[in-house]
């Protein structure tokens, strides 16, 4: 964290009165999901509300009456003016244009895949994306501190510092072509930290623990790491027998682990091979 320095920001409490006193665009939401709703939600009190629009009008209606908007489907009248995040998949988000077709006025156009860049939208758009580096689980995510990754237009990239700010949260800019890069490093450390989180799991079970308990063991374990990580540096945030040069026990759970998952008996050889380059 302390090697981002150039393009992140905090948000001051000084900063946060500025920037609501000075962000006029009304702000639109289109596709209702975890991370569109969640962002509403911190935004609320912060910024003024205009469309939700959604496929299904009964989740249009319910995030419009917590942000105090108006609820509309693709099939409806309306015209988008002002800053429009777009929370779709990204299956959806190259047909945003098709979808919002006759109904985009004077717009500055947000989505925030971590994968596809802002060059999605057309040009006159002013797109940007801003991609929250966390696991969000459920539509009431804070994002206080949390580091966003953001590319795309002048206009765009402004206007998603400015929302970020409100936020709590910081950033840092990458560039297009290096995107997918930033989101497989996110993906390796947030999606596959659950993969071995589920083989650790069914060990823990297997020999008596609840699920309640294993899950608790391996969330309190991934805190540990966590902590270290972001106070020391990798090679002394590690511990175990790999750091300590222990390898009859390597060895030992390395036969342990292929007797228990023999589709996968190369996995533990591969990842001690990466901790030994660390070491």
């Amino acid at each position: 964290m302390n090697d981002i320095t150039t393009s992140e920001r905090l948000c001051t409490k000084e900063e946060a009165i500025y920037l609501n006193y000075r962000f006029s665009d009304i702000v639109n939401i289109v596709g209702v999901g975890r991370v569109s709703s969640s962002i509403a939600h911190a935004l609320f009190g912060k910024v003024e509300f205009g469309y939700v629009i959604s496929r299904d009008i009964e989740k249009a209606k319910k995030l419009s009456k917590e942000i105090n908007a108006v609820p509309k489907t693709y099939d409806d009248e309306f015209l988008l003016n002002g800053t429009v995040l777009l929370g779709l998949n990204d299956s959806t988000l190259p047909r945003a244009e098709e979808l919002l077709s006759g109904k985009i006025g004077d717009i500055t156009a947000l989505h925030f895949s971590g994968f596809l860049t802002s060059d999605i939208f057309p040009s006159d758009w002013s797109p940007a994306s801003m991609h929250p580096n966390c696991a969000v689980s459920s539509e009431w995510q804070d994002f206080k501190d949390i580091i966003f990754g953001i590319e795309g237009t002048k206009k765009g990239t402004e206007i998603a510092k400015d929302l970020i700010t409100l936020l709590g949260g910081t950033f840092v800019e990458i560039s297009k072509e290096e995107k997918p890069l930033y989101h497989l490093a996110a993906v390796i450390v947030s999606n596959f930290s659950v993969a071995l989180s589920y083989l650790s799991s069914s060990i823990y079970k297997d020999i008596g623990f609840s699920d309640e308990q294993a899950r608790r063991i391996i969330s309190t374990l991934l805190k540990s790491v966590s902590e270290n990580i972001y106070e020391k540096q990798l090679f002394d945030a590690l511990t175990g027998p790999v750091k300590r040069c222990d390898w009859e026990v390597v060895e030992k759970e390395a036969q342990i682990f292929k007797s228990k998952y023999p589709e996968y008996g190369n996995l533990y050889w591969m990842l001690v091979d990466i901790l030994r380059k660390l070491v």
